[in-house]
């Protein structure tokens, strides 16, 4: 299959696809593309991204072997990738069938859709806490299981997973231009050499992307029995010159960041339109911005963030205690960052 077509067929579904730029700040995503630019451009050089959400409300999910504790790349990746393949074959052995697999030049990744198709599913994704909860659990359960393979202790604390979830993955067919391989389709019952030839080749061939079944995977890792997963939608907005002594720990530590970040950016975004009216939480969110971050927000490169999450924020919900697990309080109790606000309204202590 042609280089071209196999990115045009991976990207095909993507809400946006785009040139990487590794040159400039690490908060300028790409140059999003059309088809007729794709088209043109040089794949021997340009490094092709996909979002993971797709036009019809769909997810990609995408979950690297690459480990986030050990510097593999700098001192053996041959290793890392005998080492990859070996947990591919573990999960395999296990979910037959259940994911695609490829390598995108540096690492192994199991791939496949969570739909949003039908009732049962976003009732099921609901009660996971939503979409980026049950990436974060699923990703976690099959760590467990490459872990099991090394006699190491399973880990089912779900709480100590915050990995970043990326908005956009690497397209199949693209190069990589941290080694100038490319991103390529892969079987289980490939050796090393067959992954190696066929990366620096690009060799691919048509595959279709496999859809979990959710009704399955509720019964594989009940949602029920996972704190974490706990959701939470308040019944009313509450005014912002009422909050500001009971937003949580974690979000007054987030707050008090000189700079955020666009990843925190987008994490105190969700919180504040979990809690807010639209309008309030834009006039929270700009409060707390340093000047400089402030201008950058206004006139920078992710000037159209909010504007982004606002029109999208049926997709995402309020930010976890997994999420926040880094600004988290030690001392603090809760199991959702909307627990203690949650229980005032009820309790009727709020006007709201």
């Amino acid at each position: 299959m042609e280089n071209i077509e196999t990115i045009k067929q991976f990207v095909s579904s993507a809400k946006y696809y785009m040139i990487k730029y590794h040159s400039k700040e690490d908060e300028e995503i790409g140059k999003i593309l059309t088809n007729e630019e794709l088209q043109k451009l040089n794949l021997k050089e340009s490094e092709i991204h996909r979002s993971i959400e797709e036009k019809n409300g769909d997810t990609l999910f995408v979950f690297d072997l690459l480990p986030r504790d050990e510097n593999h790349l700098c001192t053996n990746p041959f290793k890392l990738l005998l080492q990859n393949i070996e947990e591919l074959r573990t999960i395999e052995t296990i979910y037959p069938k259940i994911f695609l697999w490829r390598f995108d030049g540096v690492s192994i990744q199991a791939i496949a859709k969570i739909t949003s198709s039908d009732m049962y599913t976003n009732t099921t994704l609901t009660r996971y806490g939503g979409t980026e909860m049950f990436i974060r659990i699923l990703r976690q359960h099959l760590k467990t299981i490459a872990k099991m393979r090394k006699g190491l202790t399973p880990d089912y604390n779900f709480l100590q997973n915050n990995d970043k979830i990326e908005e956009t993955v690497l397209s199949t067919g693209s190069i990589n231009s941290f080694n100038d391989m490319y991103c390529i389709y892969i079987s289980p019952t490939f050796n090393f050499k067959d992954i190696l030839i066929n990366s620096k080749n690009n060799i691919n061939d048509k595959i279709e992307i496999n859809v979990l079944d959710l009704k399955y995977w509720s019964r594989e890792i009940n949602p029920d029995f996972i704190t974490e997963a706990k959701h939470i939608k308040l019944e009313n907005t509450i005014p912002i010159d009422e909050t500001m002594e009971i937003y949580p720990p974690c979000i007054k530590n987030l707050m008090a960041l000189k700079k955020k970040g666009n990843y925190n950016r987008f994490l105190l975004s969700k919180f504040l339109l979990s809690i807010h009216k639209q309008k309030d939480a834009k006039f929270v969110y700009d409060l707390v911005m340093a000047d400089e971050e402030l201008q950058h927000i206004k006139l920078g490169n992710c000037s159209t963030q909010w504007r982004y999450i606002t029109n999208n924020f049926k997709k995402y919900s309020c930010p976890t205690c997994n999420q926040m697990y880094e600004f988290c309080d030690k001392r603090c109790m809760l199991t959702h960052p909307l627990e203690e606000i949650e229980k005032k309204q009820k309790n009727g202590t709020k006007k709201c």
